[in-house]
């Protein structure tokens, strides 16, 4: 019977010709934290110590896309190895843990908004322009971390995005667990132009004024760590005393407020880079109570 790892070494060599290196870094760290310690060969992995893995980590804390990750790099090398005949093909019938109570707001209201919009114009620092790009554009973190001033057309008054900041993770954790890199965009949909608000187009004018070269929120040759503008909205938060969320849900805001606009779904998902407007329905439409209750009235004014 042939070794877990050696299987997840031929079935890695063959993944890591057709994905980027961030998912293959992320697939290897996962590998060696949560896969191959619970297995010594291929044919330990069953539908019964699948399922133990899905309850010890939930047991242990585990949040549900952390799992559905490791059932993620699992399902791709069960695949491989029953392609290979190392395994049986057999059905999976897995229980997700339940969610339980309900999860944390991933969008700002609109006063929310209006105050962090507010805040963050009165106090121009390079990371809170980092913050009203994501606000304002909907661009995701390491989008806006890795934006070059020649990435802005002063003229036509857009912004182009052509590349990303990530960290990739060193599965031997030697000699650094991972290592800031600069590469192309999550898909090729994802390199597009999105139109400058004029208020913010001033704002960077007045930084460009100052002679300034390389990337817009670091300002110098080298991007800026994603974490630097993580920490800085937290702190943003604090100041303004709203409730503690990711950056990414700068991203849903600017999602929901375009859909609030009568924006076309189809405009929207051009705008957030997806390559069909269902991933924008279904993970980036949030309505809020309001919206709730319009739909319910004017509804009830049919009836």
């Amino acid at each position: 019977m042939a070794s877990l790892k050696s299987v997840c070494l031929l079935w890695a060599e063959e993944k890591a010709k057709k994905v980027k290196r961030s998912s293959m870094a992320a697939y290897s760290l996962i590998i060696r934290k949560h896969i191959l310690p619970r297995f010594d060969d291929i044919g330990e992995i069953t539908p019964e110590a699948i399922q133990a893995i899905v309850d010890d980590s939930s047991g242990e804390g585990l949040k549900t896309n952390t799992i559905k990750g490791i059932l993620l790099v699992l399902g791709m090398i069960i695949r491989y190895s029953e392609k290979r005949g190392w395994l049986e093909r057999r059905e999976y019938d897995l229980r997700l843990p339940c969610r339980g109570e309900m999860s944390d707001p991933k969008t700002l209201s609109q006063d929310e908004e209006r105050s962090l919009v507010s805040w963050l114009r009165g106090h121009p620092t390079r990371l809170n322009i980092g913050l009203l790009l994501c606000v304002c554009c909907g661009l995701r973190i390491g989008e806006v971390c890795a934006l070059r001033w020649e990435d802005i057309d002063f003229q036509r008054k857009v912004i182009t995005v052509r590349r990303t900041v990530y960290r990739i993770y060193d599965p031997d954790g030697k000699p650094r667990k991972s290592r800031l890199t600069v590469g192309s965009p999550k898909t090729p949909t994802s390199f597009r132009e999105i139109p400058l608000a004029s208020f913010l187009l001033e704002t960077l004018i007045d930084f460009r004024e100052k002679g300034e070269d390389g990337y817009i929120i670091s300002g110098g040759p080298a991007p800026s760590d994603p974490q630097n503008l993580r920490n800085n909205f937290k702190r943003v938060l604090d100041t303004l005393g709203l409730y503690q969320r990711k950056v990414h849900s700068l991203r849903h805001s600017f999602a929901t407020r375009c859909l609030e606009s009568k924006c076309d779904i189809k405009t929207l998902s051009t705008l957030l880079g997806h390559a069909n407007v269902t991933t924008t329905l279904n993970i980036y439409a949030h309505p809020d109570l309001s919206q709730k209750r319009k739909c319910i009235e004017d509804m009830l004014k049919i009836i």
